[in-house]
């Protein structure tokens, strides 16, 4: 059974509280209620066939890999995007073009390790 239902349940959860303020604002403008699209999934296979699939909500990813659910914030990055937990340590998740990698950050110890690397987003 496939996650992605709850997942883009929850994110839409997510995106309609995080744009209340302007629903607010445009409903005092118009007459009918503010229409959200839900999210959809970006799928990703990875190195030896690791399936990585990920929804982005304005500054938010949902990254759901081997049946875990990981919710990351968007960071500073040089090049692409990059999503992390707040404070530094924990999973950073790359994106950049069609290509992906998730790695594990020890803020104490100053050390990255990548977890799953190669993945690049499946065709449609």
């Amino acid at each position: 059974m496939s996650l992605f239902p709850k997942l883009a349940t929850a994110l839409g959860a997510i995106a309609l509280s995080a744009s209340a303020a302007a629903a607010q604002d445009s409903a005092a403008q118009d007459s009918g209620p503010a229409q959200i699209a839900p999210p959809s999934p970006v799928h990703f296979t990875c190195e030896r066939g690791v399936k990585i699939d990920a929804v982005f909500t304005g500054d938010v990813a949902a990254v759901l890999v081997e049946g875990r659910l990981i919710s990351l914030s968007r960071a500073q990055s040089a090049s692409g995007a990059r999503y992390s937990f707040p404070g530094g340590s924990g999973y950073d998740f790359w994106t950049k073009g069609d290509t992906a990698r998730l790695d594990w950050f020890d803020a104490e110890i100053g050390e990255s390790v990548t977890l799953y690397a190669r993945c690049k987003t499946d065709p449609a």
